[in-house]
């Protein structure tokens, strides 16, 4: 059994922990996908705060006509990749800014060579050159960049009071770019450094691509709000974790609360059993002795014989009864039938029909404190309370005991203490006394007749009456136990 319970842990334990690590690795893989959005949103912000501040100058450059040299188009018939093919005119390259901003462009191009058109007078008039890594819009975009900068340049003072005003929580610092390849078309490039745990955010912001000018804007990204956008996912796989690991534990305190039943049961089985070969013995040396006519005539002999079979049978007896008061006082359909005695009457009817074992000599003194001698309770199951305290003060004692059965009254309580001077209980046990089928480790006889079930049965019919139980012990000098009932 044992065997089969460490199994069956280390396989629920396996697989708790293996269902956990899954969890953790979506856990993690999930954190990374929303720290890659969270990183887009930011680099987004970026972008947003240089196009702003690229329309701003703009806006304060529509002033300034642009050449009428500066012609763009398209060139389907010699270029498959439909490229976009800047024409400078020659004689305007000196008119003003903006053109002297064109004539930089025009010799950062890979390829420059001289072409006529029919359109055109003079092919020396017009130079024709193009950039290989730019096409179409991104082309336009790269140029018009080029050429607004050129006008009026980046202002970093007013890219930065843009990205506060975005990002009024996050922490950056602005340091020029360090020329990097370009990727074609791209204006923001950005990648993630640091760890999951603190991650932080390099943004290139190309404001003007031809001319590889920029600024680098490093990010040390906050993980609270990642950790608020996956808040659901959290709390679910917390929750989970919790009700799997409560689970598992539920299921373990389950099976040794099974395994503990059964191994009370075996004891159990194994008391009764060695209780019941005593008087069985007994008996059958009793017949024996009656099936031998020339030992009947001895008449000492059958006496003694019939009164060690009467005690056996008398210990028999009351085992039964114990386990018959167990279950019914165990039994959730049994009630109590509480009425009002007179508790002196009681106390002196059990000591009168409490049994002393032979070779004993037992002492019990009835002390009461209190004028008002009745009191409310269920009265045999009283009875038996008494009866099983007695007893074990008899039993758990030497060849001569003095016990004191005290009687009080405390306001609405009526106590009553049950005291001997017997060998005592170990403190180590004292909590463990009231548990079914338990008996102490200290006891020096261990053929002393009993089955742990005596203080059980009183713990069970006094917490029935809503009272409570004390114990008071040391060893080698005795235990008082006291019970308060109230009225």
């Amino acid at each position: 059994m044992s065997r089969q319970i460490k199994i069956i842990w280390i396989l629920s334990l396996i697989s708790v922990l293996l269902l956990i690590g899954v969890q953790g690795y979506w856990l993690i893989n999930q954190y990374k996908y929303v720290l890659n959005g969270y990183s887009e949103e930011i680099a987004s912000f970026v972008s947003l705060a240089g196009e702003q501040e690229y329309l701003n100058r703009m806006s304060d450059n529509t002033s300034t006509p642009m050449s009428s040299s500066f012609i763009m188009r398209s060139n389907t018939e010699n270029d498959s990749d439909y490229k976009i093919h800047v024409l400078i005119g020659a004689s305007d390259l000196n008119s003003n800014p903006i053109n002297d901003s064109i004539s930089q462009i025009a010799y950062k191009f890979q390829q420059l060579r001289f072409a006529g058109d029919q359109n055109m007078a003079d092919p020396d008039t017009f130079r024709l050159s193009y950039y290989t890594n730019l096409t179409g819009e991104a082309l336009r975009n790269a140029t018009e960049r080029a050429i607004t900068n050129n006008a009026k340049p980046f202002e970093p003072a007013q890219f930065d009071s843009l990205l506060v005003s975005l990002l009024p929580t996050v922490e950056y610092a602005i340091v020029p770019w360090q020329k990097n390849d370009l990727n074609e078309g791209v204006i923001v490039l950005h990648k993630r450094t640091g760890n999951l745990f603190n991650p932080r955010l390099v943004i290139d912001y190309i404001y003007s691509p031809l001319d590889e000018l920029g600024i680098s804007v490093y990010i040390t990204l906050p993980i609270q709000p990642v950790f608020y956008r996956m808040g659901i996912q959290l709390i679910v796989s917390v929750l989970l974790t919790c009700l799997l690991i409560a689970c598992l534990i539920f299921q373990m305190r389950t099976i040794l609360k099974q395994k503990k039943i059964t191994e009370i049961r075996e004891d159990f089985v194994n008391t009764m059993v060695h209780e019941l070969k005593r008087p069985v013995q007994t008996l059958m040396t009793f017949v024996s002795f009656l099936h031998n006519q020339n030992m009947r005539l001895d008449a000492e002999a059958t006496e003694q014989v019939v009164r060690d079979s009467m005690f056996e049978l008398d210990n028999l007896s009351a085992y039964l009864n114990k386990v018959k008061d167990m279950l019914q006082a165990d039994n959730e359909t049994t009630s109590l039938h509480p009425v009002r005695f007179n508790l002196p009457d009681l106390v002196e009817k059990v000591i009168r029909l409490t049994h002393i074992p032979t070779g004993k000599t037992v002492n019990i003194k009835p002390v009461y404190e209190t004028d008002d001698h009745y009191m409310e309770a269920d009265p045999i199951h009283f009875a038996n309370v008494l009866s099983n305290l007695v007893e074990n003060a008899i039993k758990y004692s030497g060849d001569k005991v003095n016990i004191e059965i005290k009687v009080g009254q405390d306001k609405q309580k009526i106590w009553v203490s049950v005291k001997d001077d017997g060998i005592g209980i170990p403190v180590t046990e004292q909590d463990k006394v009231f548990t079914k089928f338990y008996r102490g480790n200290n006891i020096p006889d261990k053929s002393i007749p009993g089955i742990g079930l005596g203080l059980s049965y009183v713990k069970l019919i006094i917490e029935a009456h809503q009272g409570t139980i004390n114990l008071i012990s040391q060893v080698s000098e005795g235990t008082t136990i006291t019970i308060n009932l109230p009225q």
